[in-house]
């Protein structure tokens, strides 16, 4: 049986890539590291971590970000990697249930940076692909240029469900404040 193994995923979903990661976890691959589409596990104990992914930026300074995991690390949570924005860190299972956020305000401060990382791509996705498919539509280049804007809007499409859903649950989330703040 191998040690290790490598897989190779592309999620747009924040929340669908952690259960799959703390899926294989507890099958007994712990997630070493991880990039833009790719995942390498190891053989361990089945069920011996729990996993949380988290967006790191926005959080302050890159030394707001680095008091912050080292703050992760003295309640005994252990960083995985941190690729550009995102962050991957696992606590014991057996030392019961693991939260980064407990408090609805946190995790409503949480979306909102989500929300704004995922609000920015599709603007800049939406505008390279209008700029692409009918500002530089002429010349030599028109059938490149109407490639790159289609594959520009596209993505702006696709961007647009993952945005929907955090919306749904920043609403739900503000919901909950006003009931419990008035």
């Amino acid at each position: 049986m191998r040690a290790s193994k490598m897989k190779i995923r592309l999620f747009l979903d924040y929340e669908r890539e952690e259960e799959w990661v703390n899926l294989m976890a507890k099958k007994g691959w712990n997630l070493t590291s991880f990039g833009l589409v790719f995942y390498s596990f190891k053989k361990g104990e089945p069920g011996e971590f729990i996993y949380r992914n988290e967006m790191i930026s926005g959080i302050g300074s890159k030394e707001d970000s680095k008091e912050y995991i080292r703050f992760l690390q003295s309640s005994g949570i252990e960083l995985v990697r941190v690729f550009f924005n995102w962050a991957y860190f696992r606590k014991k299972a057996a030392e019961g249930p693991f939260e980064l956020y407990s408090d609805t305000t946190s995790r409503l401060a949480y979306l909102n940076r989500v929300f704004y990382l995922f609000l920015t791509v599709f603007f800049i996705n939406l505008f390279i692909g209008i700029i692409n498919s009918t500002l530089l539509n002429s010349g030599n280049l028109a059938g490149i240029n109407d490639f790159v804007g289609g594959v520009n809007i596209g993505c702006a499409i696709i961007l647009l469900f993952p945005l929907i859903k955090i919306m749904k649950k920043r609403r739900h989330l503000k919901h909950q404040l006003d009931i419990f703040c008035d």
